[in-house]
């Protein structure tokens, strides 16, 4: 806070703060890490003196530090710089092409991994890739995360095999006509798999400094990493090593995966608890549990009350439905003042925590666990209200509600048109008085982005895409609401709002510049919109003075 000494930075703009007793200012006046002034730049002047640095961004547009919901930091750097990427619309074949291009130019690899791939029909089988690579291990994970297809050498040594198939049956480990297992893969043996997968602590510090440097040239200050050890144990020790060494400089929330129907919720909570306290510390806080109730629809593995309309009689994958449990865990966490974290896609997946969550906060008393449901693809009418009701927050995928071609279609012929249409009910949770938070589930969105964020979230669509992506007439929630949801909402889903969120006297100085108002440009110029600067702790970490 001020302690009478001049400002030592002073950011000039037009400046949105999220602060509804003072929505705009000029000017933003910072000592150390804190905001000491919002308001003029008369005034703001006046707080600084020969030594005081001044950045002036003319009529762009000063923000918050925007705030990311839900993301996996170390996949991110690990596909950008340790990966094959695959095109989102490439064919089985097209992949194998890329394999064979890949071994070419990089021999001798002890393993070949890619990821990005997305088959909206028939799925390929391991005997693809064993032409190419017979003898390394090839894995390749499709872009939302909840699938993998290996060749042969990777199924042997991943133990992915006829024992796997008895324990997690055909839906998640698919099979040739002789019931062994093909090499296409889903869910738990997906999580199992990739655990499996070496990597030391310093790969980790190197894939998060590469995520750490993209998402601020995007605008993002803090993220919550959803599931920090889902890509290697060694990722929550990476983040607490650079938080300790000065060179974190994002504010990550994160929660620690808890396994599905966990026998020991309560010893599940005391560990995390103990992780917490062993490492958090001003950049990296782990604050609860992370948990997959389901999967998703594209694989048929999203939990669903009515059955999947070319499937009848299936109703998709229940990973953690054991509702006893899931109340277990839920008081657990809260004894240790945390939250628990849900993958939710389906709307059964929903509706089963929703229930437990209700039961475990009224036992409790603890209405202010702040418990979140992620992605909520599918959600019934009737359970929309019971997020505001028991203070559950909405992790929306604002990003994914475009009908985006491909993608819808297959919706519509596993789910059927309505429940497609009624996908990512946005309005409707905001009507009803929840907190919602937007999330990109990055890298498993093909982009993070403020501007598409805002341009879906406030009018349903992407101009370039065109109103005919537009999944719905009357789920968009408007500019205001849609900003609330990158920022001020995502603090208070991390229990955060008192130090980040807005431009307030006494909060952290993180902000972004962009070069367009998102409260008045129209949408077609505010697609284009480009982050020219973010500043954290007072500090300029992307964009020039």
């Amino acid at each position: 806070m001020n302690t009478g000494k001049k400002a030592d930075l002073i950011v000039l703009g037009n400046v949105i703060t999220m602060d509804d007793r003072k929505p705009y200012a000029r000017a933003v006046a910072i000592k150390g890490d804190r905001i000491i002034y919002v308001g003029s730049e008369d005034v703001a002047r006046q707080l600084g003196d020969e030594k005081t640095k001044i950045l002036d961004y003319g009529k762009n547009s000063v923000y918050p530090g925007f705030l990311e919901a839900h993301c996996h930091p170390g996949g991110a750097g690990r596909q950008a710089i340790g990966e094959i990427l695959l095109k989102r619309d490439s064919s089985a074949e097209d992949c194998v092409q890329v394999l064979k291009n890949y071994i070419k130019k990089n021999p001798g690899k002890k393993m070949y991994s890619g990821a990005g791939f997305n088959f909206p029909e028939k799925l390929p089988d391991a005997r693809m890739l064993d032409e190419v690579c017979p003898d390394i291990p090839v894995f390749f994970t499709s872009v939302d995360g909840h699938s993998m297809w290996l060749n042969t050498k990777a199924m042997e040594i991943m133990d992915i095999n006829e024992e796997a198939v008895k324990k997690w049956g055909t839906s998640c480990v698919h099979v040739y006509d002789n019931g062994k297992p093909n090499g296409y893969i889903s869910e738990n043996p997906v999580f199992y798999v990739r655990s499996r997968v070496k990597m030391s602590v310093q790969e980790m510090k190197d894939y998060l400094l590469w995520w750490q440097n993209y998402s601020f040239s995007m605008g993002y200050t803090g993220i919550y990493d959803a599931g920090v050890e889902l890509v290697s144990k060694n990722e929550h020790v990476a983040l607490y090593e650079m938080d300790r060494e000065g060179t974190l400089k994002q504010y990550v929330f994160s929660g620690s995966c808890v396994h599905d129907n966990t026998d020991t919720p309560e010893e599940d909570m005391d560990r995390i608890a103990e992780e917490a306290g062993k490492h958090n510390g001003k950049h990296y806080n782990v604050i609860g549990a992370k948990v997959f109730c389901d999967g998703v629809v594209e694989a048929h593995t999203a939990w669903m009350l009515d059955d999947y309309c070319d499937q009848p009689g299936y109703k998709g994958v229940s990973r953690f439905d054991d509702h006893d449990k899931m109340v277990r865990l839920l008081k657990a966490a809260s004894k240790h003042g945390m939250n628990v974290h849900v993958h939710s896609i389906g709307d059964a997946s929903t509706k089963a925590w929703v229930d437990a969550i209700a039961e475990a906060e009224t036992a409790t008393g603890n209405m202010d666990m702040r418990n979140a449901l992620a992605h909520l693809h599918m959600v019934r009418q009737e359970d929309v209200g019971r997020f505001a009701d028991y203070n559950i927050v909405a992790v929306a995928g604002i990003m994914w509600a475009e009908k985006e071609p491909g993608y819808f279609k297959q919706e519509v012929e596993y789910v059927g048109e309505k429940k497609a249409s009624d996908g990512y009910r946005m309005r409707e949770f905001v009507d009803a008085g929840a907190v919602i938070v937007s999330h990109s589930d990055f890298p498993v969105s093909p982009a993070i982005s403020v501007p598409l964020a805002v341009c879906i979230g406030s009018q349903g669509y992407i101009p370039s895409h065109g109103i005919e992506r537009r999944r719905s007439d009357h789920q968009f929630i408007g500019r205001k609401e849609t900003l609330k949801a990158l920022t001020v909402n995502v603090a208070y889903s991390w229990h955060a709002e008192d130090i980040m969120g807005s431009l307030e006297i006494g909060k952290l100085a993180n902000m972004t510049v962009f070069d367009k108002d998102f409260m008045r440009d129209d949408f077609s110029e505010i697609e284009k919109a480009r982050c020219l600067a973010t500043i954290v702790d007072g500090e300029l970490v992307y964009g020039t003075e």
